[in-house]
């Protein structure tokens, strides 16, 4: 009697081999704009709360430089001298920001809306010193927001573009 088929053995391997190449696979293919755009917000929201617990157990400055208009966003440490160097953290020295992404605009409720130039916002023991919400935009101009509060130290993501503190 000859039987043809496959049995549940040769079916259970063969997906099994199929599960791994896509373990492998899925990770390397291109993401699309608005999953960087949701990456790069949560990125920042991290960098900016990491930069605040580093500046209050460190008893230390750090300064996040933001060139709204630009995809620009670098941490720097505050020197002894009082001038700025490269933070020794080597998560801080990471770019938070996709290719593709900009920082639309950043608020600041005693600056106003600022769209060029260079932002520098302050984070020493007692965290930052003012609210901040950050718009960052992909190419194909959706929005994602990235807010940080002084007074509790929190930094917030909201998806789309928010004016103000929720």
């Amino acid at each position: 009697m000859n039987r043809r088929g496959f049995t549940l053995i040769e079916i259970a391997v063969v997906l099994a081999i199929i599960g791994m190449v896509m373990m492998v696979v899925i990770p390397r293919l291109p993401s699309s704009d608005s999953e960087n755009l949701k990456i790069s917000a949560r990125t920042l929201a991290s960098t900016m709360r990491y930069m605040q617990d580093r500046a209050a157990t460190a008893r230390t400055t750090y300064y996040l430089h933001i060139e709204p208009g630009t995809d620009r966003v670098t941490v720097m440490e505050a020197a002894a001298d009082g001038s700025e160097k490269e933070p020794g953290d080597p998560l801080l020295r990471q770019r938070p920001l996709k290719e593709g992404i900009i920082v639309a605009d950043v608020v600041i409720p005693r600056m106003g809306k600022l769209k060029d130039g260079q932002v520098r916002l302050d984070a020493a023991a007692g965290g930052l010193r003012d609210f901040v919400a950050i718009h960052l935009r992909s190419k194909d101009d959706k929005f994602w927001t990235v807010m940080a509060f002084p007074a509790s130290g929190k930094v917030k993501v909201y998806e789309g573009y928010q004016e103000d503190a929720l």
